[in-house]
C-alpha cells in the first residue's frame, strides 16, 4: 500500500510539472493575442484558471508523504525521534485528518449537483467541465484524509519517505 501511495504521488507530481509547463505556455500566448493582436475569448481566461487549480491539487499527495511542505520549525528539530513521531501522528490525526474528511464531506453536495447538470464555467462563454474541477478537489480532500490516517497508524509516520526533493 505505501508503494502505491508513493508511485501514485510521484506521477501526480510529474503531471503536475507538465500542467505548470502547459500554464506558462498558455498564459504566454493569451497575453500575446490580447495585447498584441487585441484577441481574447473567455474559454481562455478559464483554461488558464483550470490548469493552475489541477497543477495546485496535483502535488499534495506528494508533499504530505514526503513532507516537504514549507514551515517555520523553532522546536521540531532539537526533539527526539519518538517526540517528532508522537507529534507527527497527533497532527495528522487531530489536525488534518479532519479537517480534510470535513472538506472532503462538505463539497461532496456541491460535486454531485454540479455532475447533476453537468455544470460548466461560471463565466459566459467559458469551458464546460467545471464539475471535474470540483470531483477533483472533492478527491484530493479525500484521498489526503485517507492517507493521513494510514500514515498516522505506521509506526513512524515519515520515516522512510522524509527528504528533500529538489
Amino acid at each position: 500500500m505505501t508503494r502505491l501511495i508513493s508511485r501514485s504521488a510521484a506521477v501526480a507530481r510529474i503531471a503536475a510539472g507538465f500542467v505548470v509547463l502547459l500554464l506558462m505556455s498558455a498564459q504566454i500566448i493569451v497575453v500575446a493575442l490580447r495585447y498584441v493582436f487585441s484577441l481574447g475569448w473567455p474559454w481562455a481566461f478559464d483554461f488558464l484558471v483550470y490548469c493552475f487549480f489541477v497543477s495546485a491539487l496535483l502535488p499534495a499527495l506528494f508533499v504530505l508523504i514526503r513532507d516537504v511542505s514549507v514551515r517555520v520549525d523553532v522546536f521540531y528539530n532539537r526533539w527526539a525521534d519518538e517526540s517528532r513521531r508522537r507529534i507527527d501522528r497527533l497532527a495528522l490525526l487531530v489536525i488534518l485528518f479532519p479537517s480534510m474528511a470535513y472538506a472532503g464531506w462538505a463539497s461532496l453536495g456541491a460535486t454531485v449537483r454540479s455532475w447533476t447538470v453537468l455544470e460548466s464555467s461560471p463565466t459566459y462563454g467559458g469551458l464546460p467541465g467545471y464539475f471535474i474541477l470540483k470531483t477533483l478537489l472533492s478527491l484530493v480532500f479525500l484521498v489526503l484524509a485517507t492517507v493521513a490516517v494510514f500514515m498516522a497508524l505506521r509506526r513512524a509516520p515519515y520515516s522512510m519517505e522524509r527528504h528533500d526533493e529538489s
